[in-house]
């Protein structure tokens, strides 16, 4: 399967992966050939790119760090806990029961990121635009226990960051959509009560049987950067747990790949850039390195513009080098013509040629 946006989606085209709703109904099922109205209502919701099949890779094959279902069992948990904290009238109830389910859903993401063959992360999650909270909140606590077994913390340390990352944005329950939704800048005031949110987060899970000073660390201080330039404290160095510091890297990661109501989503190349540009000033550079290794700059489907003129699929990608990943070469010239010979290439072996575009 390969990635394409919606604007270069055409009817006709069979859908590779079920998109699913913020509750985990499927929206879209694996297999359905896509008709006008289907994307124009994938549109209408804010998803901008799907995943189609192609017998041109159909040997690659793409997977996900945990089960789709253990993925949007965690989205509902998210969703779940934040909406409990927004009813006064049952709030210790509804705390008691979804901290039993996010134990076991947390559970359930550290040992599926341990047991997962995955060593890159190829797959770009797709979400609709009402749902980025739940499925950043679920994205960044994958992500984030992947690099921590990288780094070889054990199952303590895995628990509390699993938890604390899934909730490290509870206090955003406390922010205004009008605020959070606003496509233009933010004033001083609203950008102040954004970074409160840290703060809120840490006070409501203090209201909580999950409590602990390591998760309650990730969530207070996930904005905090190592020359003190974050929020809300201004920590610097090793003021900020190194859990925490694993969090301000994946936050910025998976925010920077996703639709905000000011800006598109940048591409997973463009993102990788960016951080490293970043690290040594805003982020710790052998945690940055980590979770560098562990992204696929260009995953798996994508199709890309070679220095040489020709284009293709990328096929492949090599661990600690995912800016030169391995092409499947299709096309040739700037017309891209069907190429008389196509063949697969090793970037990582061919030095000489980069890759000079993403295309659609």
């Amino acid at each position: 399967m390969r990635r394409v946006s919606l604007d270069m989606t055409r009817p006709g085209m069979v859908l590779a992966k079920t998109i699913l709703g913020g509750t985990g109904q499927a929206l879209l099922q694996a297999g359905i050939e896509i008709k006008p109205q289907y994307i124009t209502y994938l549109k209408r919701l804010g998803i901008n790119y799907i995943y189609i099949q192609d017998k041109r890779i159909e040997d690659v094959e793409i997977n996900d760090l945990i089960s789709e279902e253990t993925r949007h069992e965690a989205r509902i948990i998210v969703k779940n806990t934040m909406k409990s904290f927004q009813t006064p009238g049952t709030q210790k109830k509804g705390f008691n029961v979804q901290d039993k389910q996010l134990i076991k859903t947390v559970s359930k993401v550290i040992n599926e990121v341990m047991n997962s063959r995955e060593v890159i992360v190829q797959l770009v999650d797709i979400r609709a635009k009402n749902d980025y909270l739940f499925a950043h909140s679920v994205n960044c606590s994958i992500l984030t226990t992947l690099v921590a077994i990288k780094m070889g913390y054990k199952s303590k340390s895995l628990k509390a960051l699993a938890t604390g990352t899934l909730l490290h944005d509870l206090g955003m329950i406390h922010v205004p959509e009008n605020i959070l939704n606003k496509p233009g800048d933010l004033t001083e005031g609203e950008y102040k009560t954004v970074k409160n949110h840290a703060f809120y987060g840490y006070e409501l899970f203090k209201k909580t049987s999950l409590f602990s000073a390591l998760a309650g660390d990730i969530i207070v201080q996930h904005h905090e950067r190592i020359q003190g330039q974050g929020y809300p404290q201004g920590l610097k160095g090793d003021k900020i747990n190194p859990l925490a510091q694993i969090i301000s890297i994946v936050d910025v990661y998976d925010a920077l790949t996703s639709e905000r109501p000011y800006r598109n989503a940048y591409l997973p190349h463009q993102a990788v850039e960016m951080l490293f540009s970043w690290g040594g000033e805003a982020f710790d550079m052998t945690i940055l390195t980590v979770f560098l290794s562990m992204i696929a700059a260009y995953p798996l489907g994508f199709q890309v513009l070679l220095s040489n003129g020709e284009s293709g699929l990328v096929i492949g990608n090599n661990p600690g080098c995912s800016l030169r990943p391995i092409v499947r070469v299709l096309y040739s010239g700037e017309d891209l013509a069907p190429h008389p010979k196509p063949y697969d290439l090793d970037l990582a072996k061919n030095l000489n040629l980069t890759i000079i575009s993403v295309l659609s």
